[in-house]
């Protein structure tokens, strides 16, 4: 069992540095050290880090219970047979929202620079990794396995305005959900996060070729939660 102390429960706003080398700032944005964008990172990399201003919210929250394919978090419910295999047997949970930010944005110094999406991709990256990080070191938390709405048809992105709900105002790290329930601006994410496998829905999405791929689809996996076709 995670060594969680009662009072985890409060919310914790996080400013995220930005203290990577670009050697490993590149690698983030999938650059080879030897290419010529890399010659352009690495001129522009003391901006990034001056104006990149990733940002995260997370909160601990008590799974109340699982049944079938019911999942009751705080009293909010969520239908989704992967979300009841992964939280079956687990007493409670990390919710997150992060962000890159809009610091580069926002800057004026990145108006006509094409990597721009691929430093903010980065930032998020960066941010995402820091979070779990963060919950291992201050909590003893393993939450490296997370669920994020939208990734697949089982846990729709819809359920974004729940956990916007239970995680409270986001107005101070600058994020908001539009009408569909996507988070705004576009290069931020929103997470349960429980202790495993490094579990990731990527690994049950059967989309060819999706550039944000970070798991191998797992045919065996996805028909024991949802059955052969």
């Amino acid at each position: 069992m995670d060594n969680i102390n009662n009072n985890a429960s409060e919310r914790i706003v996080l400013h995220i540095p930005v203290e990577l080398s670009a050697e490993e700032f590149a690698a983030l944005c999938r650059i080879k050290p030897d290419s010529s964008a890399f010659e352009m990172l690495e001129e522009t990399y003391p901006l990034i880090k001056q104006y990149g201003a990733p940002k995260a919210i997370i909160r601990w929250a008590n799974v109340d219970g699982v049944e079938e394919d019911r999942t009751t978090i705080e009293g909010v419910t969520f239908r989704s047979k992967v979300a009841a295999d992964k939280l079956k047997d687990t007493p409670r949970v990390f919710l997150s929202v992060i962000t890159a930010g809009e610091g580069l944005e926002n800057s004026g110094e990145f108006d006509d620079d094409p990597f721009l999406n691929t430093y903010n991709g980065a930032l998020l990256s960066l941010a995402s990794g820091y979070v779990v990080r963060y919950m291992k070191e201050k909590f003893g938390f393993d939450g490296g396995s997370t669920l994020n709405p939208g990734s697949l048809p089982d846990w729709p992105i819809k359920n974004n305005f729940e956990l916007f709900r239970m995680i409270g105002s986001v107005d101070e790290i600058g994020v908001s959900l539009n009408e569909a329930g996507y988070i705004k601006p576009w290069n931020s994410v929103s997470h349960i996060h429980f202790s495993g496998d490094g579990y990731q829905n990527c690994s049950l999405c059967k989309r060819e070729g999706c550039i944000g791929r970070r798991a191998k689809f797992d045919r065996a996996e996805y028909e024991r939660i949802f059955g052969k076709e």
